[in-house]
C-alpha cells in the first residue's frame, strides 16, 4: 500500500514520496470525525453520484502537490500553508485517483471496497463531513511520508471508507431507513439570509437605482432571519465574514424566560 502511494505521487503529478508508515483500522463516524486535523483539506470520496468516505491531507503534502504542479518539483524545506482552497482540492484529484486505482488492483483482504471510488467535492471541514458521511464504521488507511527523499519534509494523508453493513444485522427496513437518511442528507438545501423585508409601492421600487442609499429602520445584524426556500424561518444568524466572503454564524437559541404563576384572586 506504501509503494501504491508513492507510484501514483510521481506517476501523476511527478511528485517524489518515501511513504514510511501505513496504519489501518477501523472506527464509527463520529470517532472519524473528531478526530480530523482542522488545518487538513477533506475531500469526499465515493461512486459518482455519492459520498462514502474521505480523504484528509496534512498541509505540507497538499502543499508540496500544488508545489510539484505549478514549480515542477516540491520545495526541500517545509513551508508555511495558506488557508485551504478549492484549487487545491482539484489538484490533489490525480494523486487520490491514482492511489485509489492502485488500491482497487491488489485486492487485500480487509480493506474497505475500493472499486468505483472516486474523489469528489471538497468538504469544507470536519462538521461538514460530519453531515453528509453516512452513519456507518469506516475503514482508515493512514499514510506518513517523507516529501523527497532525505529532505526531512513530512506529511500525512488519511483515506477513510464505509464499511458494508454485517448482512445479519440488516433488515430490509434498516436497508430502506439508510438508503432514506443518506438521500435525504445530500440533497440540496437552499437557505436564504433575510436582514429586513418591508413593503414599497410599485412606484416606489420602480425608482430605485444602484448607489442608492436604502434605509433600514430598526434592522439589527444580530438578527437575521435564516429561511428555507418557503420562507420558514429555521434559525437565527448574525451576519458576519469568513475568508473575504459573505457568512452568517448560527445563535444559540433564545432563553425561556419563566413567568411566575398569578395567585388567583379570591372574592370579596
Amino acid at each position: 500500500m506504501g509503494l501504491a502511494l508513492a507510484r501514483a505521487a510521481q506517476d501523476s503529478i511527478g511528485l517524489p514520496l518515501v511513504t514510511l508508515s501505513v496504519a489501518r483500522g477501523s472506527e464509527e463516524r463520529a470517532q472519524l470525525v473528531a478526530g480530523l486535523d482542522a488545518s487538513a483539506l477533506l475531500v469526499g470520496l465515493g461512486p459518482p453520484g455519492a459520498i462514502t468516505g474521505l480523504a484528509a491531507i496534512e498541509p505540507q503534502l497538499r502543499c508540496a502537490v500544488v508545489e510539484s504542479q505549478t514549480l515542477g518539483a516540491p520545495r526541500g524545506s517545509a513551508v508555511t500553508p495558506g488557508p485551504v482552497t478549492g484549487t487545491e482540492a482539484a489538484m490533489m484529484a490525480p494523486l487520490l485517483h491514482g492511489l485509489l486505482s492502485r488500491l482497487a488492483a491488489l485486492d487485500m483482504p480487509g480493506l474497505p471496497p475500493i472499486r468505483d471510488v472516486r474523489p469528489g467535492q471538497r468538504l469544507p471541514d470536519a462538521r461538514a463531513a460530519g453531515l453528509i458521511l453516512p452513519e456507518a464504521r469506516y475503514g482508515r488507511l493512514s499514510f506518513e511520508v517523507e516529501i523527497g527523499p532525505a529532505s526531512g519534509r513530512f506529511g500525512r494523508l488519511l483515506l477513510a471508507l464505509s464499511e458494508p453493513a454485517k448482512a445479519a444485522d440488516d433488515t430490509g427496513a434498516e436497508r430502506w431507513q439508510r438508503a432514506l437518511r443518506e438521500t435525504v442528507l445530500q440533497a440540496p438545501a437552499e437557505l436564504e439570509a433575510v436582514l429586513h423585508r418591508w413593503r414599497v409601492p410599485a412606484r416606489e421600487a420602480e425608482g430605485f437605482a444602484p448607489g442608492d442609499l436604502v434605509m433600514l429602520p430598526g434592522v439589527d445584524l444580530s438578527a437575521v432571519r435564516l429561511e428555507d426556500a418557503r420562507g420558514r424561518e429555521v434559525a437565527k444568524v448574525r451576519l458576519g465574514q469568513r475568508a473575504g466572503l459573505r457568512a452568517v454564524r448560527l445563535a444559540p437559541p433564545e432563553p425561556q424566560e419563566d413567568l411566575p404563576e398569578i395567585p388567583p384572586r379570591l372574592p370579596g
